[in-house]
């Protein structure tokens, strides 16, 4: 049945994720972190990482747990360590934000705090990857964007490996040589494994199927999407060696940095066209919100890609920031703001209507959202995105809280639009009446 394919747990880590943007975007808004601090102080490693593991992977997580069985035809497997791997991942970035605190003499609290936090983390991405490789491996057949999510979830265990030791090194729990190359040359390696490695590959993967069942169109499967399968594979693989040469001989690989980044660009181009293919061939020929708002975030991961590059190679660290900021809250935040625009009505109307198909009338998806209500929302949240990295980029620290501010503002907005649909506020008159849903777990034991 359609009902047994909702995972019990996903809202949940939906809900955590968007709880923690409002916390992040709140911070940059009130000039907390870069750049009226330095890029790397304790400050804005508060705000990354309430962005990257707060928002960005509670959302990628509570993604796959509900899209990876869809994805390989298969039941999720070991579905009851989802709560856990929540309270394990919030726990952790709590103690691992106060670890940064400490650093920064906001709080009176051991400095063990910050890799206790980090060991965590590491458990519970760890115990998300058994639920999710298990399901993998369990599958009949694995389909080409399976790949992106297998290679993504080897990326999350390796940055949450690079993660915990970076923090014991901080906290000083080690120390000598190594101690001061990990520190000195492991963050880009974390960034890359984990925004690259991690996030986007995953996003990949996932949106293959998504914008392939919201667009109607048909599935990629063709040669632009192996080449993007194998850049990505390279551009992990040159990760992979500057971080085992910095494993053997305490120092950098600069070529197999460069190697990832222009592998890493190959992968966007080809992912680029064939996300342009998908749209082309639609046979829903009128856009959705969620998918005209998508577009953006397509948009901004080519661009927020080359942009990266040219300022790593440049050695400018405003642009760097800039670029990142655009990649991690334009392509990956903003997508899933898009997605989760339709994701979020359409667990509800699996879950409230979907039984009564074939016995009783039953509204559309679509009914329960305002459309208009949301697109100012949409169009005010990607031009503060964009606004906020030219802000970085030009060093106008003022302009950037207040896109930051903006970007709270529609994103308070957009949750309030998914809070109505999980309480039905938005269907039309003849179901007004009909029994709301939990806010964020399904009434049904008999969920995933």
């Amino acid at each position: 049945m359609l009902m047994a394919a909702i995972s019990r747990w996903t809202l949940a880590f939906f809900g955590a994720a968007l709880g923690f943007l409002v916390c992040a975007l709140g911070l940059m808004a009130a000039g907390i972190g870069y750049p009226e601090a330095a890029l790397l102080a304790p400050q804005t490693l508060i705000v990354v990482h309430l962005v990257v593991l707060g928002w960005l992977t509670l959302l990628m997580t509570g993604a796959l747990l509900q899209f990876l069985p869809v994805l390989v035809g298969g039941a999720l497997r070991f579905a009851g360590l989802a709560p856990i791997v929540l309270g394990l991942i919030v726990s952790g970035l709590i103690l691992l934000l106060m670890g940064f605190a400490v650093m920064d003499g906001w709080a009176l609290v051991p400095p063990e705090t910050l890799p206790l936090g980090g060991l965590l983390l590491l458990t519970g991405l760890s115990l998300a990857a058994v639920m999710l490789f298990s399901t993998l491996l369990n599958a009949k057949s694995l389909p080409l964007p399976a790949g992106f999510v297998a290679i993504a979830l080897m990326s999350v265990l390796v940055t949450a490996l690079l993660g915990e030791t970076l923090a014991s090194a901080i906290a000083g729990l080690f120390g000598g040589d190594f101690a001061a190359a990990i520190i000195t040359h492991g963050v880009p390696l974390h960034a890359g494994f984990g925004l690259g490695g991690w996030l986007t590959l995953a996003a990949m993967g996932v949106s293959y199927r998504l914008v392939s069942m919201f667009l109607v169109a048909p599935e990629r499967k063709g040669l632009l999407s192996r080449l993007v399968f194998c850049c990505a594979l390279m551009a992990v693989a040159g990760l992979g060696l500057a971080l085992g040469m910095l494993l053997a001989v305490n120092a950098d690989l600069p070529l197999a940095l460069g190697v990832a980044g222009l592998a890493g660009l190959g992968a966007l181009a080809a992912y680029a066209g064939d996300i342009v293919a998908l749209y082309r061939s639609r046979r829903r020929r009128e856009l959705e919100l969620h998918m005209a708002a998508a577009m953006a975030a397509f948009v901004a991961l080519p661009v927020g890609g080359l942009w990266l590059v040219g300022a790593s190679w440049a050695g400018n660290e405003a642009g760097i920031a800039a670029a990142v900021y655009l990649l991690a809250l334009g392509w990956l935040g903003g997508l899933g703001l898009a997605m989760l625009y339709k994701i979020v009505p359409f667990l509800t109307w699996l879950e409230c209507f979907a039984p009564l198909m074939g016995r009783k009338p039953t509204p559309r998806v679509q009914d329960l959202v305002a459309e208009p209500r949301a697109r100012l929302a949409f169009f005010a949240y990607f031009a503060a995105v964009l606004g906020a990295a030219l802000a970085l980029q030009c060093g106008l620290p003022l302009v950037f809280r207040a896109a930051a501010l903006c970007q709270l503002l529609a994103v308070s907005w957009l949750i309030l639009q998914f809070y109505r649909a999980r309480r039905l506020a938005d269907l039309p008159a003849p179901w007004h009446d009909h029994p709301r849903p939990r806010l964020l777990l399904p009434r049904q034991r008999s969920f995933l």
